[in-house]
């Protein structure tokens, strides 16, 4: 496959190495315009996106933080960005070259915010930590550190005139002022409920706006430290002149007239809205609400233009039978096309789906949801076909039977059902004998399903419900298992960083081998010769034969939730909480 195909679609550095693609931009967690207009930088759980905003294209993805991205902020000269992380650095990154100029040490914990002076000499953060720093831009030191939060410091802003620092903490009431120069505490302004989490001063800094949990947006005069007034929603953007205020409650953004209180104008929206910023000159309102980035005419109310590509946390994938597909599946399904790199279509289910599998022609493929419905769907129109319903809590599991006639799902409620593919007719339940129990496999002749329960491995023979055999892997309590092609291997997986080989056969113990990582997946490659395993957010392929490493794929910057192989080898696809799909080339 031609890394070329991807490189047309994403920057370089959006490929990790051995891999040959990587679908999904991650989830928005900030967002920020350069002073004059020409960018917009957009902080994903994978990096920082540099957008030209003439042409819409992405210029650049800013990589180096080994942990999810929390906040972006652009210098007052356009030249310097940045950022703050769950690792507990903030970064200074040169905006021309995307090269990283300084890495800021001193938090001790998530960095919920940075905000540059209006100088651009000085820059705040605030950390889960309860510490607000003080660094000089130009040296990367640490300047000061002020105290006085006893919860998560979410946001700082400074006032357009370079006097005053303000900032709120997730779980406390109140917001705090402070002198920017000095870091001497000024005064508090109290209202608040449960908490305050967003902040924005007015163009003139006469006027200070917060949104909290308590579903209000309310106005401050910073100098006494009164309410002026209240409106309904949480987050907060003044417009370049002052005389707008934009909030958001949930699906709703609202449009407010800062003098008299008086609401403008309202856009309903499909989603929640977790960010929102004007663009320099006030003339375009940016929303994101986390999978999709909507830029609004401020005078109209119009949608401009949207950016996609972002998406929630991906809970599973699968490959088509011809592997020409893969499906990953986050609040909705999306199917990309291997060979171009693009996606095809999307699936919106009514409920959240978990789990997805195809069927053995290609034809279906069925889905599992958070609430306890299974759906058969035409791969083809997209239609459901069947709905199948029995189950009592999410499902965590499902697979076709090597003919494609019957589905095994697994779920929550510690049972494993059975069901006919072509009516949608539930068959059999096999109940709680199989506690804690997850769906593995069918053994290649269709007659078996394999389930791993805490310490044992049960064989249930579809056609009578009846338990085969039982392997016992005590003292090993199983966290993950995997069946090979030809059925004859388990392997398990536990959080002592053990995996165990076992012979279907006879339920002995053919192998132990110690690892380095609490494997949580393991998935067989389709020759049987490779098992993969995930240990957090790093893959190991191991020699079945000699249980030794053959390679460790890093790319990932979270938790690792599925890993599958295309069905001819070549290929090892992993999805995870950073919100991507990730295709491995699989060579020697």
């Amino acid at each position: 496959m031609d890394n070329r195909i991807y490189s047309e679609q994403y920057h370089e550095s959006y490929i990790p190495e051995c891999a040959i693609a990587r679908f999904g931009k991650g989830w928005v967690y900030g967002l920020d315009y350069s002073p004059d207009g020409t960018l917009l930088a957009v902080g994903s759980t994978i990096g920082i996106w540099i957008y030209d905003l003439q042409t819409g294209k992405e210029l650049n993805l800013l990589t180096g933080h080994t942990a999810f991205l929390k906040s972006v902020a652009f210098s007052p000269d356009g030249k310097t960005l940045a950022t703050g992380s769950e690792e507990t650095t903030v970064r200074l990154w040169d905006v021309a070259t995307g090269a990283c100029k300084f890495i800021l040490e001193g938090h001790k914990d998530t960095v919920f915010t940075v905000a540059f002076s209006p100088d651009g000499k000085t820059l705040a953060s605030g950390s889960r930590d309860e510490l607000i720093h003080f660094w000089d831009v130009e040296t990367g030191k640490l300047m000061r550190t002020v105290a006085g939060h006893v919860y998560d410091v979410i946001t700082v802003v400074y006032s357009p005139n370079g006097e005053l620092l303000a900032s709120c903490g997730s779980e406390e009431d109140k917001i705090s002022l402070w002198n920017a120069k000095t870091g001497e505490f000024l005064l508090q302004l109290m209202g608040h409920k449960n908490g305050v989490l967003y902040l924005d001063f007015s163009p003139d800094s006469q006027t200070l706006a917060s949104g909290g949990n308590d579903g209000f947006i309310r106005l401050w005069d910073p100098k006494t430290a009164q309410q002026i007034r209240s409106f309904k929603g949480d987050i907060v953007a003044f417009s370049r002149d002052g005389n707008t205020l934009v909030g958001a409650d949930d699906d709703t953004i609202q449009f407010w007239n800062v003098e008299t209180g008086d609401l403008i104008h309202k856009i309903k929206t499909t989603r929640e809205t977790y960010q929102l910023k004007y663009s320099s000159d006030s003339s375009i309102l940016t929303s994101a609400d986390g999978a999709h980035i909507h830029f609004w005419d401020a005078n109209t109310f119009e949608l401009v233009k949207t950016i996609s590509g972002y998406s929630q946390i991906i809970h599973a994938i699968a490959f088509s039978p011809d592997g020409q597909t893969v499906a990953s599946v986050d609040d909705i399904i999306r199917f990309w096309d291997i060979t171009t790199g693009q996606l095809k279509r999307t699936h919106t289910p009514e409920e959240s789906p978990l789990r997805i599998a195809y069927s053995p022609d290609g034809n279906t493929f069925a889905y599992g949801t958070r609430e306890k419905t299974i759906y058969l769907c035409n791969a083809n129109t997209m239609k459901v076909e069947f709905t199948l319903k029995g189950h009592t809590n999410g499902i965590d599991s499902l697979v076709f039977s090597p003919d494609g006639q019957t589905l095994a799902s697994g779920s929550w409620d510690n049972t494993i059902r059975i069901w006919n593919t072509n009516t949608g007719e539930h068959l059999r339940t096999f109940r709680k004998q199989i506690e804690g129990g997850h769906l593995i496999s069918f053994t290649p002749d269709g007659q078996i399903v394999c389930v791993g329960s805490n310490d044992e491995i049960h064989l249930i023979d579809v056609a009578t419900g009846n338990i085969s055999k039982s392997i016992d892997t005590e003292p090993h309590r199983i966290d993950c298992v995997g069946l090979s092609p030809d059925g004859k291997i388990l392997a398990t997986g536990n959080d002592h960083q053990l995996i165990h080989l076992w012979d279907v056969a006879t339920g002995e113990l053919k192998e132990t081998i110690q690892t380095e990582w609490e494997p949580g997946n393991l998935t067989f490659s389709p020759d049987g010769k490779t098992l993969a395993s995930v240990g957090w957010r790093n893959i190991y392929l191991l020699d079945v034969n000699t249980g030794k490493i053959r390679k460790t794929l890093k790319g990932h910057i979270d938790s690792i939730f599925d890993i599958v192989f295309s069905p001819d080898g070549r290929i090892l696809a992993s999805c995870g909480r950073d919100s991507t799909v990730i295709l491995w080339e699989m060579t020697e």
